[in-house]
């Protein structure tokens, strides 16, 4: 029996790392294995982990989450000749495109699950219209067959309205699915049901990789070890989210505990790791910025975030 693939993308902070670990939880049944580009970028639930070593993290419900190396196709074909899983889940990078991948839905070991991509309710029509990002956005959604509408919880009803109207503009072929504020999982569960449209299926190309970058984009890593204020970082994170499109972190604060940072849709969010999670490997912030000048942005704002951390400012990627 073949292994269903599914892929996961959505711009950066819809709530990918979200659902995947939905899925992880119970949404999806069987025994799956999750592909990302990093480990640092999903942040799997504590709860989850029984193991690491390598590239591969055991989780405790006999799923298994591994690495997206720069050698896509080994990562794709080993786990296409397993045997023992029942779906295996791609999450695309926030600025890739998840149609590229999802022409390993008819590699041999495969059968084809849905592209489903995430869209912040908050968010997404100010990221649509966006001149430098939405291509970006426009591209992910025109590859979907199914549209997760994410974080309703923090949105008023002409928010998700507009919202919807949108995405069906931008993905008219994609089934639309908006998240349910008490049930998540269940909305999760629904959306990886759906299967993708036959017609639809790419064949198989496997020169293909997803486009871990655009050119409106630009990133850096502020490396931290020593403890630091958490709430004047947040602070100051608000203060450069006009700059940053996304941030996420994990910072020691000078209660000797480790906390999480996000920056998303301009909202700041700080909650603590879990006590029973293993110190990371590597502490700091992922910074991002877009726009006509992604490199300008994010050194304004890389200076003035390594001056709250007492870090030095890293070269920068784009």
């Amino acid at each position: 029996m073949s292994t269903r693939l599914g892929i996961i993308g959505g711009y950066l902070g819809s709530g990918k790392t979200t659902l995947v670990n939905l899925l992880l939880a119970g949404a999806l049944p069987g025994r799956n294995a999750v592909v990302v580009n990093d480990f640092g970028s999903v942040n799997i639930d504590a709860d989850l982990i029984a193991s690491a070593h390598g590239d591969t993290i055991e989780l405790t419900n006999g799923c298994i989450c591994c690495q997206l190396s720069d050698d896509v196709a080994r990562t794709m074909t080993t786990l296409a000749a397993r045997t023992d899983l029942d779906n295996v889940l791609c999450e695309v990078s926030g600025v890739g495109d998840p149609g590229e991948l999802a022409s390993w839905g008819s590699y041999p070991g495969f059968a084809p699950g849905p592209v489903l991509v995430c869209a912040d309710a908050t968010d997404v029509v100010r990221l649509l219209r966006d001149q430098y990002v939405g291509d970006t956005v426009h591209r992910q959604l025109a590859a979907a067959d199914v549209v997760l509408l994410t974080k309703t919880d923090l949105a008023i009803a002409a928010e998700i309205g507009a919202a919807l109207d949108a995405c069906s503009a931008a993905a008219p072929q994609a089934r639309l699915l908006e998240q349910d504020r008490c049930h998540p999982e269940r909305t999760a569960a629904r959306a990886f049901a759906v299967g993708a449209p036959p017609e639809s299926e790419p064949a198989w190309n496997a020169s293909q990789k997803p486009d871990l970058h655009a050119d409106a984009h630009a990133s850096s890593t502020l490396s931290v070890s020593d403890p630091v204020e958490v709430e004047d970082v947040a602070r100051a994170l608000k203060d450069q989210s006009s700059r940053l499109v996304r941030a996420k972190g994990t910072l020691r604060g000078f209660d000797d505990c480790w906390h999480e940072l996000q920056l998303a849709a301009g909202r700041v969010e700080v909650q603590p790791r879990a006590a029973n999670r293993p110190a990371p490997a590597n502490p700091g912030l992922v910074l991002i910025a877009s726009g006509s000048d992604p490199i300008g942005s994010l050194e304004a704002a890389a200076t003035v975030l390594a001056g709250v951390l007492g870090a030095s400012c890293p070269a920068l990627r784009s």
